[in-house]
Order: C-alpha cells, then sequence, then structure tokens
C-alpha cells in the first residue's frame, strides 16, 4: 500500500476491502461451480466479470472509489454516502419485438408505443450508448428485448461491448438459440445467456407465453450453448403461489439437471401487464422467504448458485443492507432511448438522443425518490409509486 496515503486512508481501504470481500463471498458462494473459461479465467456469475480478470479488477477498483467517504478519517467504519455511484450494470432493451405474448410481460406498455412512433434505437446509437455507459464505469452490458435475437444488429452490437472493460450477457426466451445462432453468438464475445422458464413443467410455461413447444426448444438451446462454451443461467420470477406450492423447489431441481451455472429469481411487481395488480407484489414475510430459500439452495453444492434481483446493492456498497439495485448499481436503456433507473420503472430520466448518458445518470442519482438505498424493489411500495406519479416527465 502506497506509503504516499495518510494512515485514515490506509484503514479506509482494509476495511472497505475486507467488506467487499465479505459481501462478495457472500453473492460468488465460492463452494458453487465455476466454469473455466478458454482465457484461463472462471466464470461464476454472468452478470460479474469473471474471477481475477482485468474487468474484475476494474469493477474493485471503482466501487473502492465510491466508498471513499468524506471525513472517514474520524471513523473506522464508515457506512456508505452514496454521494458517488457507478452504473455497474446496464440493461439494454435492444428492442421490443418478440413472438410470445407472456401474462407478466414488463414491456408491453412500450412496445406498441415504439411501433407506433417508430421510435427504436439504431444500431450506431445502441453503439455509443454502449461505449458511454463503459466509460461511465459499467462493467457488465445486459442485452434484453422484446427478444434480442430479433434485432438485425445483435451480433454486431455484441462485438461493440469493449471486452477490456465490460463483460456483455443477454436474456433471451430461447426459442431462436439454433446451432448457427449460437455459434454467432460466441463469436461476437457474448459472456453469458440467461434463458427465461416461468414454471418447471413445460405445458405451463408454454401457455403462459402462448408459445407451444417453447420450453423444449429452450433446454435444447441451453445445450446448444454449453456446448459452444457460453455460460448458461435460467431466469425466473417468485409469487407467492410458487413459494407455497414447492414450485420453485421444482424449479431448483430442473436448473439442475439442465446444468445452468445460476438461477436468476426476480420479484413479481405490479409493472407492465400487471400494472393494476398491487396484490401480486410480496410481502416482506414472503421476502424472508425467498431469502430463506435463496440461502438455503445456495449452501448445496450441487444445486447452481441462486442470484436474487436484491442482491447487488450490498455488493457495490458492502456497508449497506443488501436491497434495490435500482439507481445504486444499474440503470435501463429503452429501446426507444428513455433511460430509467432499470427495466420495470415506467419513468425516464431523460433520453439519449437528447443528454449525454452521464447527465441522464447524474439526474437519477441526485433525484429525491433514490436519495438512498432501499431493502426492497421499491416497486412493491404503494408508497413509492404515489411519488413517482407526482414527478413531472424528465
Amino acid at each position: 500500500m502506497s506509503s504516499n496515503l495518510k494512515s485514515w486512508q490506509r484503514t479506509a481501504i482494509r476495511n472497505n476491502m475486507a467488506n467487499y470481500r465479505r459481501a462478495q463471498d457472500n453473492y460468488a458462494v465460492m463452494h458453487k461451480q465455476v466454469i473455466e473459461l478458454e482465457n484461463g479465467y472462471k466464470a461464476f456469475s454472468l452478470v460479474s466479470p469473471p474471477i481475477g480478470s482485468p474487468i474484475a479488477r476494474r469493477r474493485i477498483k471503482l466501487i473502492m472509489e465510491d466508498n471513499k467517504q468524506p471525513g472517514l478519517e474520524n471513523r473506522d467504519n464508515a457506512p456508505a454516502s452514496f454521494e458517488k455511484r457507478t452504473p455497474h450494470v446496464i440493461t439494454i432493451a435492444v428492442n421490443y419485438d418478440c413472438q410470445c405474448s407472456c401474462e407478466h410481460c414488463s414491456a408491453a406498455p412500450y412496445q406498441e408505443e415504439v411501433r407506433k412512433n417508430n421510435s427504436s434505437l439504431t444500431l450506431a446509437e445502441l453503439k455509443s450508448a454502449v461505449e458511454q455507459s463503459v466509460d461511465l464505469g459499467t462493467t457488465c452490458v445486459v442485452l434484453t428485448g422484446g427478444e434480442p435475437l430479433l434485432f438485425d444488429g445483435i451480433y454486431d452490437l455484441i462485438k461493440a461491448v469493449d471486452k477490456k472493460r465490460s463483460v456483455c450477457t443477454m436474456f433471451s426466451n430461447g426459442e431462436f438459440l439454433t446451432k448457427e445462432n449460437v455459434a454467432q453468438l460466441k463469436q461476437a464475445g457474448l459472456f453469458g445467456i440467461y434463458v427465461s422458464l416461468d414454471h418447471s413443467h413445460p405445458e405451463q410455461h408454454d401457455t403462459n407465453r402462448g408459445r407451444p413447444g417453447l420450453a423444449e426448444k429452450v433446454f435444447q438451446g441451453l445445450k446448444r450453448c454449453q456446448e459452444a462454451g457460453i455460460p448458461t443461467g435460467i431466469s425466473t420470477f417468485a409469487t407467492r403461489e410458487k413459494l407455497a406450492s414447492g414450485e420453485m423447489d421444482a424449479m431448483m431441481n430442473l436448473a439442475k439437471s439442465l446444468n445452468v451455472l445460476e438461477v436468476f429469481i426476480f420479484d413479481v411487481v405490479p409493472t407492465g401487464r400487471l400494472l393494476d395488480h398491487h396484490e401480486c407484489t410480496l410481502t416482506d414475510e414472503e421476502i424472508d422467504q425467498l431469502r430463506d430459500f435463496r440461502e438455503r439452495y445456495n449452501e448445496k453444492s450441487e444445486y447452481p448458485r441462486i442470484v436474487h434481483q436484491t442482491m447487488f446493492s450490498s455488493i457495490a456498497y458492502p456497508c449497506a443492507a443488501e436491497g434495490c439495485p435500482a439507481a445504486m448499481v444499474q440503470m435501463h436503456l429503452r429501446a426507444n432511448g428513455d433511460v430509467s433507473p432499470c427495466d420495470f420503472t415506467p419513468y425516464s430520466f431523460g433520453n439519449i438522443r437528447e443528454l449525454p448518458l452521464a447527465e441522464i445518470w447524474n439526474r437519477m442519482t441526485t433525484s429525491d425518490l433514490y436519495k438512498g438505498p432501499s431493502a426492497r424493489c421499491r416497486l412493491s411500495k404503494r408508497e413509492f409509486w404515489n411519488r413517482l406519479a407526482e414527478q413531472k416527465p424528465a
């Protein structure tokens, strides 16, 4: 450690690094499976850079910089102030084209609007957004939709992500993971892919998506990705019915049989097609059940790692409670250029056709709506929805 640092600075760095390692160990669950990549690094998650890689070191450096606190010389272990934040993850809806008709779709309100106004971002605009985000500190670019494999420029966009500074991951419904498409994803440099599975029973998954035979295509697509050397995961969502019926356990058994690295679990929130269904929101007790479920399976080395959407703030801000990542460590770019704190928040802080991404990120992180951390997804709270409704459009 540099001798030019003051003693309080050295203490702060040691404390923050210790906290970061504890948080990362809890997140990474290092006894779980890792995937040896062709470059020699090891992937433990699809939304975190490989262990020991330059991208991982970049993320750690940025986290350390964000955790430097004014006045820390008087406090051995000060809590994070959240005054400086880095968008470690950006999710980008590259399009809203989709062959599915999911009952819980969060993008549905934007699909017709973008089609009607013909307002989709061009490939050049998407590339510019990716570059701006990585310049801000993003170390994981996540491509979503719609269905991203229906976007003509998807492979060029993946190639455009600076692989020295960020990984690129995709969320897909899995129908188009043909041998040819998987080969192109691999060639473009895709780091990992999550494929959606709504239910452990194929027929129920297909019914929810409105696509007979889709689940079987998902299973085959996951296998093709694994054979090509692309780390895979399942994306699913938790409801009180799934928690009560044992369906979440059945999903983990299916994930194990499919040999995926990770299961990403989202909370159901009242947005998109569920906008008027606040009753779907999990209670605090049910969220505790879900966290217990995650911890129980993450102790079992034979099962895939579980990532819950509210884990990420605690990774970037080790002194903070686990909580909502929106505007803390993450932002979302819609297919029309609007930027929001996450995929599910129906509010824009600006459009990249009008403002630099850095200015929009600053607007977002200094907003009263996102002053500090939230232990739960903000959209699970009616009070937050009321405050959101009072905001003037950016």
